[in-house]
């Protein structure tokens, strides 16, 4: 009955550029007009948000209500773009703490579980899950996939690891050592790298896909959080939590070439005095540029990727996180 009721939706995209922020204090979603910077709406999700990601026919949004410890997120938000407006959510028990989230097309899923350290593909119109795939390690916390999505890459903070799984047989391929708490995990648009951002150990894993090995490790960053390849491949941005800088690696041998300050006004927040605004997580835009949320700023800065500079902010709600951007050509 649900995919039924599903598919007679006549679902739209959303109408603009749109701008998406999770807000985890105040566990909403505000959907923002990404060419005014107005916000269009400020919806509740479930407890904690943590991270969104839009469908490829850009109608949807899917929300990781992740929850705590001691109250395990047990669900999936929807949020219809179009209508601006909460449309269901999907149960996913036993698989709950979702964090992680990807669309593999317009009508299934994949989030990761803390509670299961699993990958889970969810069947979105039925509201059901299809299947789950243990990393066999522990705190899985993010995945990204290679473009023809044969490949899932799954990184585990508990296990300092990246997992290589072969997507369509649901098998391990490798586990691949990284660091202490690692966490922030990309993948170059063409699929050649991977890069793991280890917050314990201050260090960034450079894996190669051909063979899984890591073949390059950046040190010296301060709280290495969120990694993000540029469109064109030729930079690696890392968030640092201990400097409030995002720092700026080229791909062509593995050094920093910028170091984008984020303490200047209008970005600073005076409700934390003394405290740079910390960068979390990071997505593109189609001309290239990089958007950075800030978390103690209650911001999301736009960095220009030719001069590595901020060119504009955006508002949030109280502790942001997630990102994601409908941006189309």
């Amino acid at each position: 009955m649900l995919s039924a009721v599903f598919a007679t939706l006549l679902l739209q995209p959303a109408p603009k550029p749109t701008l998406l922020v999770l807000n985890k204090l105040d566990n909403t979603v505000w959907i923002t007009d990404l060419e005014t910077a107005k916000v269009r709406a400020k919806l509740a999700t479930g407890p904690n948000p943590n991270e969104v990601a839009i469908s490829p026919d850009g109608t949807l949004a899917a929300i990781s209500d992740m929850g705590s410890g001691q109250e395990p997120g047990k669900t999936l938000t929807l949020v219809d773009l179009g209508g601006n407006k909460v449309l269901r959510k999907i149960s996913i028990e036993p698989h709950t703490l979702p964090h992680g989230i990807h669309w593999l097309s317009k009508d299934r899923l994949v989030f990761t579980s803390h509670a299961t350290d699993s990958l889970v593909e969810v069947d979105v119109p039925a509201g059901k899950i299809h299947r789950a795939i243990n990393t066999e390690q522990k705190g899985t916390h993010l995945v990204v996939f290679s473009p023809d999505q044969s490949r899932a890459y799954t990184v585990n903070a508990g296990s300092g690891t990246v997992t290589a799984l072969n997507f369509k047989t649901g098998k391990v391929i490798k586990q691949i050592p990284t660091g202490d708490r690692a966490e922030g995990i990309s993948i170059s648009a063409d699929g050649k790298w991977v890069a793991c951002g280890n917050l314990g150990a201050n260090t960034v894993s450079i894996i190669n896909t051909e063979d899984y090995s890591v073949v390059q490790t950046l040190k010296g960053i301060a709280g290495p959080i969120r990694t993000l390849f540029t469109q064109d491949g030729k930079h690696l941005a890392v968030s640092s939590v201990g400097s409030g800088a995002l720092e700026i690696f080229g791909t062509k041998d593995w050094k920093k070439v910028a170091s984008v300050e984020l303490k200047q006004k209008p970005i600073a927040d005076p409700q934390y005095q003394g405290q740079w605004p910390i960068p979390m997580n990071l997505t593109r835009l189609k001309n290239g540029n990089l958007l950075v949320v800030l978390v103690t700023s209650h911001a999301v800065a736009e960095v220009d990727t030719k001069t590595w500079k901020v060119t504009r902010t955006f508002e949030t709600g109280p502790l942001p996180d997630g990102v994601a951007v409908l941006d189309p050509s």
